[in-house]
């Protein structure tokens, strides 16, 4: 340096220094409150961008901490080689821009660079009144703020094009990548764009790639890299992301938006917003993908639509939401989102049937009949049907709800009351309305639910009965990195005990207990345990599948927006297949945990299908599950063994007639042959009815089971005739009256023989 050079950059320090004692003490805004406020952004879990308005540009703030180390070390280098030296202002580069007056500009710095952008934008004065003003902001800056936080200021603020004010946003609209993943190659192309941003936004251009290749070589002059590693890195081929790319999630979005609407109001339609949300974009991609492609296989059996919802157990945290996949087709329900819509689920709510048979002294082992049956209704007899028109007889609770039969569950729900169910229903957050009208249908899903409430529902069995609110946004910041709004860690609400929790997961995850239903081979098998249950509704309007582990709940519906029927086409085939494609795709990225056992869970050895201890015959031991002190005391008498080793067995009277057509030996001595031709079911002895106030006519189903061969059954209240029906189904309606009473159903063979059998009931207000 020679010395009339050396005497400028000394009397420049000199100055310099003097006003950084100035610069301390001098009042300044904070920088974290000016800058351009850009559009609000939406974002996944892990940063990825869903939404943006890109006239308005976009900040996703970060921290130095976050950046790449390249990325630092490129903007220095290409910025403000003496960043780390200077104190605000670098006295050489003044002195080096005094001494060549075409190129005042030369001499900023990355901090008087920031303080032009935050402080000088609208300062209209001459150039060397700004550059003054400049160079003050500048040290003053410096003498309040680490290096750290001016490059940190800078980086969120300096403008790299498209729309990205900061390096994170850059990152993400140049690359779809966070800026703590970015190379040498990648850095270095961007710490070259702040310079001509319109110029170098894309890297195939000449230009582009000579200023990266500059910058390149500039962090090979200050030692960061080698030279072997800039050429590689310059060779790199760069792939950049559409100017535009149309937005993640819309529908999910949507909710997102609402959500914040309706909890912080006052943030509502702000600008420069980050609204950081649950979501996992790569999920939601997958899942996307998933849906149109299994869908596109079902056009034949009518199903036009599908819905797709996964929330965390536990937390709450909504990580995908397909609420379409019709791509907004008018002809198709248009944007119409079917994860927010009220359907009827079928079958799906039988796991919340059984949750409360659980709590009024069921157990998985309690044997339910699976045989004809007929229920008197408002709306006249009612008969249910399984899907597959069979009947199974005498099946343990276990394989009735994984094989998904229908008897059983109504006969449960008879028995239990719908209002023990609807409390239940209730407790899960399921809000099913119109009560009055479901009845015994209710187990079969005639109320309408909504999917994101039903997953969430399974997602609080999958976390050992704990509910908690689903959720998509978890924190909302403003451009400078302030937090506005931030989720607080879930609250859970007991709504079932973790012993039930985990006998509703066992079962349903029981491939064995599933096959009566659905056969040895299913849509559910996947390599880690994962309770499922489907649901078809009537008409084969929708289908569902929901399933879970305690990672993760998935719930998946397939229909038409606008309830048209599908061409018979169940849960198991129509939404099957996409639960089982996006719970694989899920368990690449999350662990796949076990169900926890309960401490409160034993095992015992009991005798199918009666539930109680294996007797001196029994034919069929296993071991089940349950909730310590629910173990049955009682052995049972069900199969007995003659002197030529053959296995009878003794069914309830209602399952005889289904037992002998199954071709099994069904017992029957002299004791109680005559008995056996009729016996009572309904009223059962001491049996208490009472009338239901708000009901004007109250009638009860008076109901027999009579053995084959009787041709019809009489029946009697107090001596006086009520009817008589056919003994195949032998059932009457009577009017009640208040009282006790006598009831005698009497059976008639064809050969003259009759039985008789008696009960004693009391109807009460």
């Amino acid at each position: 340096m020679r010395g009339s050079a050396r005497v400028v950059v000394i009397v420049v320090g000199f100055f310099l220094l003097s006003l950084t004692a100035y610069a301390r003490f001098a009042p300044l805004d904070a920088p974290e409150s000016r800058g351009v406020v850009p559009g609000t952004v939406v974002l996944d879990a892990h940063g990825n961008v869903l939404e943006r308005d890109a006239s308005a540009g976009l900040r996703i703030p970060t921290t130095v901490d976050r950046v790449a180390p390249r990325m630092l070390q490129a903007t220095i280098s290409a910025e403000d080689r003496r960043f780390l030296q200077h104190f605000g202002v670098d006295p050489i580069a003044v002195a080096r821009a005094l001494s060549d007056t075409s190129s005042p500009s030369g001499a900023s710095t990355i901090t008087q660079q920031l303080a032009r952008r935050l402080y000088l934008a609208d300062d209209s004065s001459p150039l060397a009144v700004r550059k003054m003003h400049e160079a003050l902001i500048a040290l003053q800056l410096e003498a309040n703020r680490s290096k750290a936080e001016i490059l940190q200021l800078y980086l969120n603020d300096v403008y790299y094009g498209r729309g990205a004010y900061g390096v994170e946003a850059a990152a993400r609209v140049y690359f779809g990548i966070g800026a703590a993943n970015l190379d040498l190659a990648h850095a270095a192309y961007l710490a070259g764009l702040p310079q001509r941003p319109s110029e170098y936004d894309s890297v195939i251009d000449a230009a582009a790639h000579a200023r990266q290749t500059y910058v390149l070589g500039r962090m090979v002059d200050d030692g960061w890299i080698t030279r072997a590693q800039a050429d590689a890195a310059s060779a790199e081929l760069i792939e950049i992301l559409p100017a535009s790319l149309p937005p993640i999630a819309h529908l999910f979005v949507a909710f997102a938006r609402a959500e914040l609407a309706r909890l912080r109001p006052d943030l509502a339609g702000r600008d420069g917003l980050v609204i950081e949300t649950t979501l996992d974009a790569g999920l939601q991609s997958e899942s996307e993908r998933l849906v149109r492609l299994r869908l596109a296989t079902l056009r034949d059996r009518n199903a036009t639509d599908a819905a797709l919802v996964a929330i965390e157990p536990g937390t709450g945290r909504i990580v995908a939401w397909v609420g379409s996949a019709t791509d907004g087709d008018p002809a198709h329900g248009g944007d119409i989102d079917m994860a927010r819509t009220p359907r009827q689920p079928g079958s799906a709510l039988k796991p919340f049937l059984y949750a409360a048979a659980f709590e009024h002294g069921y157990t998985t082992a309690t044997p339910l009949l699976d045989v004809p049956s007929t229920f008197a209704t408002d709306d006249g007899p009612y008969a249910p049907a399984n899907f597959d028109r069979t009947f199974h007889g005498v099946v343990p609770l276990r394989v009735a709800l994984a094989s998904s039969l229908n008897i059983p569950a109504v006969r449960t729900l008879n028995a239990i009351g719908i209002d023990a169910m609807l409390e239940i229903t209730h407790r899960f957050g399921l809000s099913l309305d119109d009560v009055e009208s479901y009845g015994l249908s209710l187990t079969l899903g005639s109320g309408e639910v909504r999917l994101v409430d039903l997953t969430n529902a399974y997602a609080a069995i999958g976390a050992a009965g704990r509910l908690t609110e689903p959720f998509a946004v978890a924190r909302v910041r403003d451009g400078s990195g302030r937090v506005l709004y931030e989720r607080m860690p879930a609250s859970t609400r007991r709504v079932l005990s973790p012993e039930h929790a985990y006998l509703l997961s066992d079962i349903l995850s029981d491939p064995d207990a599933r096959i009566p239903g659905f056969g040895g081979v299913t849509p559910f098998d996947v390599p880690f345990p994962a309770a499922v249950k489907t649901g078809t509704s009537t008409g084969f309007r929708d289908t569902w599948t929901l399933g879970f582990t305690p990672n993760i709940a998935i719930g998946v519906w397939v229909g038409n927006a606008d309830g048209a029927p599908m061409l018979d086409l169940a849960g198991v085939e129509g939404a099957g297949p996409i639960w089982r494609d996006a719970m694989m795709a899920a368990a690449l990225s999350r662990p796949m945990s076990p169900f926890v056992r309960p401490a409160g869970i034993v095992d015992a050895t009991i005798c199918s299908p009666t539930g109680l201890l294996p007797g001196p015959d029994c034919a069929a031991p296993l071991r089940e599950i349950f909730v310590a002190g629910t173990v049955p005391t009682e052995h049972e008498r069900y199969y007995s063994r003659d002197a030529d080793g053959r296995i009878w067995i003794d069914p309830p009277i209602e399952a005889r007639e289904w037992a002998r057509a199954a071709g099994l030996a069904v017992r029957v001595d002299g004791a109680n042959a005559s008995s056996e031709l009729v016996r009572i079911l309904a009223p059962a002895g001491g049996t208490s009815l009472y009338f239901a106030p708000e009901l004007r006519d109250q009638h009860v189903v008076v109901r027999a089971v009579a053995a084959r061969g009787v041709d019809r059954v009489f029946f009697a209240i107090d001596g006086i005739a009520i009817g008589d029906a056919p003994g195949a189904d032998p059932w009457v309606v009577w009017s009640l009256v208040e009282g006790k009473h006598v009831l005698r159903a009497s059976a008639h063979l064809a050969d003259g023989s009759s039985a008789t059998a008696t009960s004693t009931f009391e109807v009460k207000r």
